[in-house]
């Protein structure tokens, strides 16, 4: 069978800055670390003290008893938070010594991401790096796909695959998984039309095609799926739908009221995380009150929205449709139950990140490239501090079920994030 191999555009092009990066990939995370590449940092860390003792603190086995060779191991950061790997310039030193065979898949790999879809394997990178984030929010071709060499991996042969779709025929959800990606992914690049627009349309094609596309679902009626999906992801609606969701009316500020709780139980669960440290900042600028914080900071919200010019407002949507798009591409919707419990979550998600570039922007007159360094900011740190934390991302998804707002409802809500 012939392999073809996939990536975006905007991480084709991608090159880890190393030392000049403003931030390390080293920093606050415990490191899942493979058996085979345990046994090798065993192995070359064994022969001078310094690494032995290096060794011995902090990479430690999982003492869950459900464990597997992926993640045998972990390396813990030290108590700045920081790998105690790293050298005086903020470079990996047995990278640097023993080179990239002995490093674990996690260390070698990052922020690439390697899926394998039947006959394609895709190539892809977390939003938690952010020069990944640069390359992204600039790409003026986000559906592009080009070809990628293995060759040009860290680690060319036996690399990493983080899923797998094989034996697609025995599963109608994941058999379509590729084609209903697909329109999921063209109707949030139709950028003639507002983002709100293109959000309401996924949420929408997402939740009419779940009532009978979803996991363990039975085969449907023929050509069921895909005539859905061109129903509606039909320009003519999309068009349609631009006055009416401009028009739609704030009623209340439930986007807010959301994002505040979420980013209140990160606050409290890890207020040294970077983006718990920004939202008490804004908290802060903003001068809230315990009392009424969601409905003070969404007036404030809307006064920031309101004042920033046209330019800017077209790069912040814009932005926000390349993380989209990363996320339809990198993550897969099947993991979840049905596609539109998938894209409700991602529509939440959405929300708080673009909640948080405005009222990091504040009502300031900011330069294009002040912009940009703050959207690369909020959105790495966002990625790093709750998209892939995927045991906060439960605790919001329960919170979310007890109130009834996994369901379509609520979507425009999501969508919708400020009253003009």
């Amino acid at each position: 069978m012939s392999i073809s191999y996939k990536t975006s555009s905007a991480f084709s092009e991608f090159s880890c800055l190393g030392g000049d990066c403003e931030d390390t990939c080293c920093r606050n995370w415990e490191i899942k670390l493979d058996r085979q590449h345990f046994d090798l940092l065993q192995d070359v860390m064994s022969k001078e003290k310094d690494e032995e003792s290096l060794f011995e603190q902090y990479i430690h086995l999982n003492e869950n008893p459900i464990t597997s060779d992926h993640d045998y191991a972990f390396i813990r950061m030290g108590v700045n938070g920081y790998c105690a790997m790293l050298d005086g310039k903020g470079l990996c030193s047995i990278h640097a010594k023993h080179g990239v065979s002995v490093l674990g898949n996690v260390c070698t790999m990052f922020p690439r991401v390697i899926s394998r879809c039947g006959d394609t394997v895709e190539l892809s990178g977390a939003l938690s790096c952010p020069e990944v984030v640069r390359n992204c929010i600039d790409d003026k071709t986000p559906l592009k796909l080009k070809r990628f060499k293995t060759s040009d991996l860290p680690r060319s042969e036996n690399y990493p695959v983080q899923r797998e779709l094989y034996d697609l025929d025995d599963d109608y959800y994941s058999e379509n998984f590729n084609i209903v990606r697909e329109y999921m992914m063209n109707v949030m690049a139709e950028e003639e039309h507002a983002l709100e627009t293109r959000l309401y349309m996924l949420a929408n094609l997402t939740n009419k095609i779940s009532a009978f596309y979803h996991r363990g679902c039975e085969v449907p009626a023929e050509d069921q799926l895909e005539s859905v999906l061109i129903a509606l992801s039909d320009k003519e609606i999309a068009g349609k739908l631009d006055y009416l969701i401009k028009n739609y009316d704030v009623e209340s500020p439930i986007s807010m009221i959301v994002a505040h709780s979420i980013l209140l139980i990160k606050l409290q669960q890890a207020n040294s995380e970077n983006i718990s440290q920004l939202y008490e900042k804004i908290m802060v600028k903003h001068q809230t009150t315990n009392e009424n914080v969601a409905e003070l900071l969404a007036v404030q919200l809307n006064k920031i929205i309101s004042k920033l010019d046209a330019d800017s407002k077209s790069y912040v949507d814009k932005s926000i449709t390349r993380y989209i798009l990363n996320c339809l591409y990198r993550e897969w919707f099947i993991s979840m139950p049905d596609p539109f419990t998938y894209v409700q979550m991602l529509l939440v998600r959405t929300s708080i990140l673009r909640i948080l570039i405005y009222l990091s922007i504040g009502q300031e007159e900011l330069e294009l490239h002040q912009l940009k360094q703050k959207i690369v900011y909020v959105m790495y740190n966002f990625a790093r501090n709750i998209d892939q934390n995927l045991e906060f991302l439960k605790v919001v998804y329960n919170a979310l079920s007890e109130q009834t707002m996994m369901n379509f409802d609520f979507s425009p809500a999501f969508i919708r994030i400020y009253s003009e």
